[in-house]
């Protein structure tokens, strides 16, 4: 293999490693057995990449980390007018909060998280941008998933459905109902799918001048008598409308809001 091949199975090993906060990052010996060099390679391979800002050491642990430049790359690529004409209040959500704020985008059967901003709560698992998810089975996939028609979501998954998580919809049809739902109320819910022990909300929010759509959401441990809160929702409405009128988006305006 080529040294950019080889940078490269380093950097796919972070995403490997899931979305964990508090992850202690990745330690020389781990990428020793993950890439089966010897050692001496490995070593000659993660100073270069350290040395050209694609990766940073912890001097405690000594575990290896994302570097700041291609971390700034990646919030390059994630940026958005839509995404980041929302992160100021969404952020501000999440800091008034004991939630978890997120902004998400669809990409085809996946949903990939742009933002993310955390609340005053301490969760132990969190989904960092450029963390992708089966979008049927997440609140906001399935928000996002209702702005388009019964055809097109049939024709998305024609021959690929899959699903992972008994607490989502198992059917195509299961599915089409719940985004239905989603359509007449104007907003999503998930409860222990993807991450157990997490609950979730989400809105859309889409921008008319530049064909984009965005789901905005707040994550929040899971309680066993009531999967949202209304209090949480409220706010996220709110944030929704507020920005819905800044971007020209009429069908937040339209939708029904209920708690159903």
């Amino acid at each position: 293999m080529t040294t950019l091949e080889n940078a490269t199975a380093v950097l796919k090993l972070f995403n490997q490693h899931g979305p964990v906060q508090g992850q202690q990052g990745l330690s020389f010996t781990e990428v020793v057995a993950a890439l089966g060099l010897p050692k001496s390679t490995v070593s000659r391979l993660l100073a270069t990449m350290e040395s050209q800002g694609l990766l940073e050491r912890n001097p405690e642990t000594r575990c290896f980390h994302l570097g700041k430049m291609l971390l700034s790359l990646a919030s390059h690529y994630l940026s958005t007018p839509l995404v980041d004409g929302a992160s100021s209040m969404m952020a501000r959500l999440a800091a008034e909060s004991s939630c978890t704020g997120y902004i998400s985008k669809l990409e085809g059967r996946e949903v990939m998280v742009m933002r993310m901003f955390q609340g005053r709560m301490f969760v132990q698992v969190v989904t960092p941008p450029g963390s992708r998810l089966p979008a049927a089975e997440t609140s906001v996939g399935r928000a996002i998933l209702s702005r388009y028609s019964d055809d097109y979501v049939r024709h998305l998954y024609a021959g690929a459905w899959r699903v992972n998580s008994p607490n989502s919809p198992q059917t195509i049809e299961h599915l089409l109902s719940e985004l239905e739902r989603i359509r007449e109320c104007g907003w999503a819910q998930a409860s222990n799918e993807t991450l157990p022990g997490i609950s979730a909300i989400a809105t859309t929010l889409s921008n008319k001048h530049r064909g984009e759509t965005v789901a905005l959401s707040l994550s929040y441990p899971t309680h066993s008598q009531n999967q949202f809160s209304p209090t949480a929702l409220d706010a996220l409405q709110m944030v929704t409308r507020q920005l819905a009128g800044q971007f020209g988006d009429r069908a937040v305006s339209t939708s029904r809001s209920s708690h159903l």
